[in-house]
């Protein structure tokens, strides 16, 4: 509607052979709306076809380092150690973060809600693609109402102002339903994923899902939410702080392999294409493939989340 039916008649000239054609800004105002709904529809499809975050069938709890005991201590004084946990739906393990969904009928890690927008729960594998596909949804509906108001004013200016003037606000009257509907769609659209971001705002900043605050787990400051969220790139080496392909659907979520498990809450084989020039292992559905781990031997790796933060 914005590039077919509003822009048209706005943003052109016409020659004497009544040929009409768009301005330099009518071109650039179609072809920054374009790309911003087109990284709105594939941030949807990253979030729908991404992995959220499933705990696999092999899935082992993390090694628990115990403190040394004495030789002459009381074996009836030993404490014993703590059972594997197992999800009493699905019966595979279940990391101290994972959450059971009944629609997926799995378990993921950091659930934070099975969102019927991308048919796909939204977990630590594909939170980022959600955020993305909910912040350029928004960003195209303020676009949009933008245009359509500036639109609104200028043509009230035309028809009271200059009433002699060539230009149109419309090619034929029964756009007019269509500028409606566009209109009604970016308020509606535009509020609801407007406050969709401060909702999630929390979510990554507390580094809290809604089920973890139901539990009543503590917050976490820092940038450990985010970091989680966006992953953390070692071959920038730029720490925690913004970078481009944070905005970017087409970049995949990596974390450094010494705090990937401890992440994830649990150990698995996971795919490494090159162990000297790869340091990243990725959050996504290709990681799930069974290979054996290998180990990092660089010395400037961090070695646990605490030590990112």
């Amino acid at each position: 509607a914005v590039a077919a039916v509003l822009l048209p008649p706005w943003m052109s000239t016409t020659d004497d052979d009544g040929v009409r054609s768009l301005t330099i800004s009518g071109h650039f105002h179609r072809l920054a709306f374009t790309l911003v709904a087109a990284m709105a529809v594939y941030s949807h499809f990253r979030a729908m076809t991404t992995d959220p975050g499933a705990v696999p069938p092999d899935a082992t709890p993390l090694e628990e380092t115990e403190p040394e005991t004495p030789k002459d201590a009381d074996p009836a004084a030993l404490l014993p150690r703590r059972p594997r946990k197992r999800c009493r739906r699905c019966r595979s393990f279940k990391p101290a973060r994972a959450h059971h969904c009944s629609i997926c009928n799995r378990c993921i890690i950091k659930m934070d809600h099975h969102c019927p927008w991308v048919n796909n729960c939204v977990g630590i594998g594909n939170h980022k693609y959600f955020l993305l596909f909910v912040f350029y949804t928004c960003v195209s509906c303020v676009y949009s109402l933008s245009l359509v108001c500036t639109r609104f004013y200028s043509c009230m200016h035309v028809h009271h102002g200059h009433m002699h003037s060539r230009a149109t606000c419309l090619d034929h009257p029964s756009q007019l339903l269509t500028i409606l509907g566009l209109l009604v769609e970016s308020i509606l659209f535009g509020l609801f994923t407007s406050c969709m971001i401060i909702d999630q705002s929390t979510v990554v900043a507390s580094k809290l899902t809604h089920i973890d605050r139901l539990k009543g787990e503590l917050e976490s400051t820092g940038v450990a939410g985010i970091i989680e969220v966006f992953g953390m790139s070692v071959r920038a080496n730029t720490g925690t702080r913004f970078r481009a392909d944070w905005l970017s659907p087409f970049a995949n979520v990596c974390f450094p392999p010494s705090v990937r498990d401890e992440i994830l809450g649990f150990c698995r084989p996971c795919r490494r294409s090159s162990p000297r020039h790869d340091p990243d292992v990725e959050m996504s559905a290709s990681s799930q493939q069974q290979q054996q781990p290998t180990s990092n031997s660089s010395g400037n790796m961090v070695h646990s989340v605490t030590e990112i933060v």
